[in-house]
């Protein structure tokens, strides 16, 4: 199997309209989707309609559950709740009803598809230290488990002995004895001091994972956060790329 993994779209059609034009240029068939298509941005119904038509399996992120009240935004900072309650607004009971029917995760073949951690997912953790990818490991059985949620692309390895380190490389090979947990970065809103949006590459066939970075409209995108009225860190943020 071969497949493009993304996340984090956060309603940024510019972004994902180039990521999806590269996937189909590399010829890839299956996408997954590891949730928060909506968010910061300001194309909440064209994302989610987008992500859904083009990805074999979508998983919920922390935003599209707050965007339908399955996740309570009292713990979102001012800019992401404002974000929230404007997307609320834009919402149309069509998108509102496909996010309602998001899971947690997903598995297919020795993949796990989660939006934020393999443990206590409905808590939207963030592994964002060495340390915490590595009590992760514990809590699912799968080869790798691809995750989003920090915005950051990152792999982390487990070997046979539980030794954990970053990966390194890219792309980088699968390994026999080593397990992975690959964070594919976001598509919508990079947050590793690099603009370009981000998603992954799994390729069963040659076991190897790559992520890939994109240069898209950044100023289309700022441009249609500013003119409906969203925070301007929401614009400003996605040339920064944090």
């Amino acid at each position: 199997m071969k497949a493009a993994i993304i996340s984090d779209v956060h309603a940024n059609l510019e972004a994902l309209l180039v990521v999806l034009k590269d996937i189909k240029k590399r010829r890839l068939k299956s996408i997954f989707c590891l949730g928060d298509m909506v968010g910061y941005g300001a194309n909440p119904n064209e994302c989610i309609d987008l992500c859904l038509k083009e990805s074999k399996l979508t998983v919920a992120g922390n935003h599209d559950w707050a965007a339908i009240d399955k996740t309570d935004i009292a713990s979102f900072n001012p800019v992401a709740a404002e974000a929230i309650k404007w997307t609320k607004e834009k919402l149309s009971s069509d998108g509102a009803k496909k996010l309602k029917g998001l899971e947690l995760a997903q598995q297919v073949d020795n993949l796990l598809l989660v939006h934020a951690t393999p443990l206590n997912p409905m808590k939207w953790g963030y592994l964002l230290s060495l340390e915490d990818f590595e009590k992760e490991f514990n809590h699912f059985d799968q080869k790798i488990c691809f995750i989003g949620h920090s915005h950051v692309p990152v792999a982390v390895y487990q070997d046979d002995n539980g030794y954990c380190d970053l990966v390194r490389d890219n792309p980088f090979p699968i390994v026999a004895k080593r397990r992975y947990i690959v964070n594919v970065g976001s598509v919508g809103q990079p947050r590793d001091m690099d603009p370009r949006a981000s998603y992954a590459i799994y390729d069963g066939n040659n076991n190897s994972i790559e992520i890939i970075r994109l240069d898209y409209n950044v100023p289309l995108a700022q441009q249609k956060i500013l003119v409906e009225g969203l925070p301007e860190v929401l614009a400003d943020r996605l040339l920064a790329g944090r």
